[in-house]
């Protein structure tokens, strides 16, 4: 895997200016990104407009082509050094020294792990300057692009950092762990891109994609014969052949047998599914496609009966053919055919279904970056566990507070929400337009919900950073409909006194 290499050559190789080249490598993307680790107030007027990610000068680093920034489709650069290659390499002809400066495949792979965290398809442009030079190259591998799209993606931001160390932990891991995680983004770029062409395909890949994972991760998972439930039919057989002398050894060694030459495929791909998703996934809302109110509801009660209906459901398309069903296309196009409804309304009451291809692509894409938060970059997993149960503190705190102040913080809640998607950072609200006295300032204070100016009901407050502002409008709204999710209106907390 060319990337995860060339990370690695950043820490282990040598400053010999000969043995790596600055690259340019230009991509496109259809949804608009940026860096929302940069804090500014517009990002459009500033020159924060230009990044997506942002890292030291030789490391990995994508920029904003387009002018002005938001324009669609987004072109971008990606800037990095990529370093020579030297393999030796045994054959019956004699032995010979390859020499390889992996430019396309590392900028191929970068664009695929990148589309994870965007959830849209990063399409390669090719080489633009190498070194001092510029040059125009088409990339090898051309991928499609949707020619349907039910709605146009909001802004995604980037969070360069947490991105960035991502990135550098794949210098710390192995080989094979590499192949299965950037095996598994490949799989999941081409469900994306592939959506729009074809259903089945599209949803086998992103099938893919967690086997992938899930092949590596439980490489070595052992189970028992009797929690197999496709040998249970076998009991009978088993039993008559117990009863034979010698019967005993003779099945154990049969279920040794069958179990040495089972790979528990679809076990495992479940397994891997409900230990690796977060609970973020079932609390927020998909951003970009609408379909919750149209299907039954998916949730932690029928999760594993579902996945099982879409391990199946691959297995019949790739071993005879049998298309997903029409309806896995619904909140993707803009039109559909009319035999999709009928489809549809069979669905009506079913606890036990074959998901949509989008609420499919959305675990995907939270399951992939979790698993690279816990085996690439553990820091960021700790941060995140804390970053919860700090949340849950601030939960359990506002739902003790008396009444009339849970009343009062919710009014400043409302009243910053107006300012959502505006070129406006802390927002102040005057006191007398939201609490109810001085006491309910001070207390709100004192318990480091709100920051302010002044004092008493002459006074201005606002809440005191993002996490605040997301708790108090998970209270104010509710989980799944929390306008204050990944808001930036509302300085960091590492900000919150500037």
């Amino acid at each position: 895997m060319s990337l995860a290499w060339n990370i690695k050559q950043y820490t282990e190789s040598t400053r010999d200016p000969s043995k790596r080249v600055s690259v340019e490598y230009h991509l496109l993307s259809w949804r608009e990104l940026y860096d929302k680790s940069i804090l500014t107030a517009d990002r459009y007027s500033s020159s924060a407009g230009e990044w997506v990610v942002q890292s030291t000068k030789d490391f990995y680093q994508v920029t904003v082509l387009s002018r002005p920034f938001y324009i669609i489709p987004q072109r971008l650069c990606l800037s990095f050094d990529c370093f020579t290659k030297e393999e030796s390499i045994e054959s019956e002809g004699g032995r010979f020294l390859s020499v390889d400066q992996p430019m396309d495949q590392v900028a191929l792979e970068f664009s695929v792990l990148l589309s994870v965290f965007a959830r849209e398809p990063i399409i390669p442009l090719g080489i633009r300057r190498v070194g001092d030079k510029p040059i125009y190259a088409e990339p090898h591998e051309i991928y499609p692009r949707g020619v349907d799209r039910s709605v146009s993606p909001p802004p995604f931001g980037i969070n360069s950092p947490a991105f960035v160390t991502i990135l550098k932990g794949f210098s710390a891991t192995t080989e094979p762990q590499s192949q299965a995680i950037i095996g598994a983004v490949q799989f999941y770029h081409a469900g994306l891109s592939l959506a729009a062409f074809d259903r089945s395909v599209a949803y086998t890949s992103l099938v893919s994609a967690i086997e992938c994972l899930a092949g590596f991760h439980y490489e070595d998972l052992t189970f028992s014969f009797d929690d197999v439930q496709k040998f249970q039919r076998s009991n009978q057989i088993l039993s008559k052949i117990e009863a034979l002398e010698g019967g005993l050894s003779l099945v154990s060694d049969l279920k040794s047998e069958l179990l040495r030459a089972e790979r528990f495929l679809r076990k495992k791909f479940v397994k891997f599914l409900v230990e690796f998703v977060p609970n973020q996934f079932w609390t927020t809302r998909d951003e970009i496609y609408d379909y919750e109110n149209v299907f039954p509801a998916l949730n932690e009660s029928n999760f594993e009966s579902c996945l099982k209906l879409i391990y199946d459901q691959r297995s019949k398309y790739l071993h005879g053919g049998q298309p997903f069903p029409i309806y896995v296309e619904f909140g993707i196009r803009r039109t559909h055919p009319s035999n999709m409804m009928g489809e549809l309304f069979n669905l009506r009451g079913k606890n036990k279904y074959l998901p949509p291809f989008a609420w499919f692509e959305r675990l995907t894409h939270f399951v992939i970056i979790e698993y690279m938060r816990r085996k690439l970059a553990p820091r960021l997993q700790e941060e995140q566990v804390t970053r919860l149960k700090e949340g849950e503190h601030l939960l359990g705190l506002i739902s003790r507070l008396p009444t009339n102040v849970q009343e009062s913080l919710i009014k400043l809640t409302l009243w910053t929400r107006r300012f959502l998607g505006y070129s406006v950072i802390n927002p102040h609200c005057p006191n007398k337009d939201w609490a109810d006295s001085d006491e309910t300032v001070r207390l709100l204070k004192d318990i480091e919900l709100i920051d302010g100016d002044g004092e008493g009901l002459e006074g201005s407050s606002w809440l005191l950073n993002r996490d605040v502002g997301e708790i108090a409008g998970e209270f104010a709204f509710g989980a799944k409909d929390n306008p204050f999710l990944r808001n930036e209106v509302l300085l960091p907390k590492e900000w919150e006194r500037l």
